[in-house]
């Protein structure tokens, strides 16, 4: 459905996978401006779109003969719609599509293997005296605010998040471990 451009908003970057294919992240707003993540083959000719895609570089992890795409994907629960003004195009609730933020790791045809779900719900700050300050404000979790994730040669990803934690996500989508940094990412 529609076509996914490529704006100077995105930090997006393609990917050559050991086939030959080809993977980049899109922006799309029929869909609640969370883009695809889009596959090609090595002649440019379109294979495959995951449903999310916006401001990622996915990273690729090879194994047993194959490798994995991994990518963050943010699921919002209200957009606009195409026009991109507010007062026409008001955001909207899209009925059984669920908030959540997710790292998921997904095969070369962009089908899904795993998800890790963002189940933090309280902001924290680290205050002068190294202890720390939280507040319980996120139900939903938070935002993976990565724009390009890690992943060692087990196979463990690393990915931040816009809760200030520095996550190791171990394969099946296991967290491993987390670091609290300094603290959330603040919006505005």
């Amino acid at each position: 459905r529609g076509s996914g451009s490529v704006n100077d908003n995105s930090s997006a970057s393609p990917i050559v996978a050991p086939d030959g294919t080809i993977y980049l992240g899109t922006y799309t707003r029929y869909n609640h401006s969370q883009g695809h993540l889009t596959r090609f083959s090595a002649s440019g000719e379109f294979l495959a779109a995951y449903p999310f895609g916006w401001d990622v570089t996915p990273a690729m992890w090879e194994h047993d003969g194959t490798f994995s795409i991994v990518t963050k994907e943010n699921r919002y629960t209200e957009a606009g719609t195409y026009c991109g003004d507010p007062r026409w195009c008001p955001a909207v609730r899209v009925p059984g599509d669920d908030e959540g933020y997710y790292i998921t790791q997904l095969t070369p045809e962009l089908n899904a293997d795993w998800r890790f779900k963002s189940t933090n719900t309280v902001s924290c700050e680290r205050q002068p005296d190294g202890s720390l300050a939280c507040v319980d404000d996120h139900p939903e979790g938070f935002e993976w605010c990565v724009n390009a994730l890690a992943i060692d040669i087990r196979g463990v990803v690393y990915v931040n998040s816009e809760d200030g934690h520095l996550y190791a996500i171990n394969q099946g989508g296991i967290m491993r471990e987390r670091l609290f940094l300094q603290h959330p990412l603040r919006r505005s």
